[in-house]
């Protein structure tokens, strides 16, 4: 049975035309993956379905009959539940009334059960393997455990059409594995799952079908009944181009090229750094002009206390930080940013941009911002350089007067990275500077820090994909319960000593044994 189709689905937004021939059909009990570019109009077409934005065209019919959703509302009457790309947690609340929010559960009189919605909130924490206190607050918990709120909010609602909206992206490995187990669970009792993601690995793992949307067209179908399970077949249909062989790592070269920069002292080194509670335990690196170091491990072993402490965010550490050899006391942003290090973060739109601001006064903002001298800004230089900007990171649409709400998250994150380009910085902090992005976005955005190092830029990568680490790394540290536990050089690095060092176990069989208990 055909529980969800969409027919030539369209919706424009001011100057934006987002879906102009969208289709898509959905089987019961079927999980079917919904891919392609940032800007293709993936989340737009699945806020259509799911209620929250009214087409401009098309026809939309459930479980065969037509029908026409005015809100969320009207979805979930259809037993419809979606979990979103940007979470819609409230933050002062408890999980459990999260979780709750919207379908509260009444009592005798009445009155509210409290009660029940606390067993019906843990109940679904249990699904996906969640093991928090329902009473504990939202604001208390760490990106990746919202995200599994976010997904444990919508199976609360036990649908029969499930939307995954980028489900993964704040997830490490096993969490991506216990939610895996869920959808199968899910798909057994017959609902139906919508499944978003950029990573194709993932799709290509849990989908029983796939459909490519490009320029807000659906532009292809794979049906891995019939089809191999193969990358090489998805990203075609993504970018329209052939997968393009990815070239060797030259780490005799890159290591000559690093070397020739470097004649004078590191361009920064850390000391015996450490925090309180043992979320760091005397960190020494050295970062060489010109090189990717990358940091590596499972989530929340202390990589990103490493890059807030250095962007001036974090402080209560000790220990001592270099900078070109000069020791350098971090008190906040302004002067590590004076220093030339800078931060990309892990929430672009919470940490990284103003979104309801243009896409010019978000690029211009740290130049502004750190401008001295001149009582009157120099606006024309700076225009010329918004300008160059945009076409270093290649924004679609190019409009500097475009509020960057109005752009894909993998744009917005473009204009993370090039706001800082009118800083000519000499040290990148990197969390997770891909997460949520396509194929290629994630390209455009590493080719950006290559031309950056050649320059003599050095950049501290933290990335929750493995690949990102083995592809752009000429070092990668290992980062276990708040110490550094592993260095892996140059051609040495591949996934199996990553996850054999993330896991701390000394033997590859050890750790073969340890994946197969996980």
């Amino acid at each position: 049975m055909t529980v969800l189709e969409a027919k030539h689905i369209r919706k424009y937004f001011v100057g934006v035309k987002a879906l102009s021939d969208a289709n898509f059909i959905l089987r019961e009990g079927e999980v079917c993956g919904l891919v392609g570019a940032n800007g293709s109009g993936k989340t737009t077409f699945a806020r259509v379905i799911s209620g929250l934005l009214r087409p401009d065209g098309g026809e939309l019919l459930l479980y065969e009959k037509p029908v026409n959703l005015k809100s969320h509302l009207d979805a979930e009457q259809y037993r419809m539940a979606m979990v979103h790309q940007n979470l819609s947690l409230v933050p002062e609340m408890t999980i459990w009334e999260n979780i709750a929010l919207g379908r509260e559960p009444g009592g005798a009189l009445g009155l509210l059960d409290n009660r029940t919605a606390v067993e019906q909130a843990r109940k679904a924490l249990a699904v996906i393997g969640v093991n928090l206190s329902p009473h504990e607050r939202v604001r208390n918990v760490s990106p990746d455990e919202k995200q599994l709120i976010e997904i444990a909010k919508a199976l609360a609602k036990d649908p029969r059409i499930l939307i995954l909206d980028e489900p993964t992206a704040s997830l490490d490995f096993h969490q991506v594995e216990a939610l895996f187990k869920a959808v199968v669970e899910l798909k057994a009792k017959g609902v139906s799952i919508v499944f978003i993601s950029h990573r194709i690995w993932e799709v290509a793992k849990i989908c029983d079908r796939l459909v490519a949307f490009r320029n807000g067209e659906t532009v292809g179908e794979l049906d891995f009944s019939v089809q191999e399970r193969d990358e090489n077949l998805i990203v075609p249909l993504i970018t329209g181009r052939k997968v393009k062989a990815r070239a060797g790592r030259d780490a005799a070269g890159r290591e000559s090229e690093i070397t020739a920069l470097n004649t004078g002292a590191p361009a920064l080194e850390i000391r015996g750094l450490s925090l309180a509670g043992g979320r760091l335990a005397d960190i020494n690196l050295t970062l060489r002009r010109g090189e990717i170091l990358g940091l590596g491990g499972l989530q929340r072993q202390g990589q990103e206390e490493i890059l807030m402490i250095l962007a001036g965010y974090m402080h209560g550490y000790s220990g001592q930080i270099l900078i070109d050899g000069t020791p350098l006391a971090l008190r906040n942003t302004r002067q590590a940013i004076r220093r030339g290090i800078v931060l990309i973060p892990g929430d672009r739109q919470k940490e990284g941009l103003f979104l309801q601001h243009s896409v010019q006064s978000n690029l211009l903002y740290p130049k502004i911002s750190m401008h001295r001298g001149s009582f009157f800004l120099p606006m024309g230089g700076y225009q010329k350089l918004a300008a160059e900007a945009v076409d270093k990171v290649s924004l679609v649409p190019p409009n500097l007067r475009l509020n960057v709400s109005q752009l894909s998250g993998g744009n917005q994150q473009k204009v993370v990275v090039g706001k800082w380009l009118t800083l000519n910085p000499s040290v990148l902090l990197l969390n997770d500077p891909t997460k949520g992005v396509d194929v290629g976005t994630r390209e455009n955005i590493y080719e950006i820090i290559s031309a950056l190092t050649a320059q003599g830029a050095s950049v501290l990568l933290y990335a929750s994909d493995n690949e990102e680490l083995i592809n752009n790394c000429d070092r990668v540290l290992i980062v276990f319960e708040g110490k550094i536990v592993k260095e892996i050089c140059g051609d040495d690095i591949s996934e199996e000593k990553i996850v054999v060092s993330s896991l701390n176990v000394e033997h590859a069989g050890e750790a073969a044994e340890a994946g197969r208990v996980l």
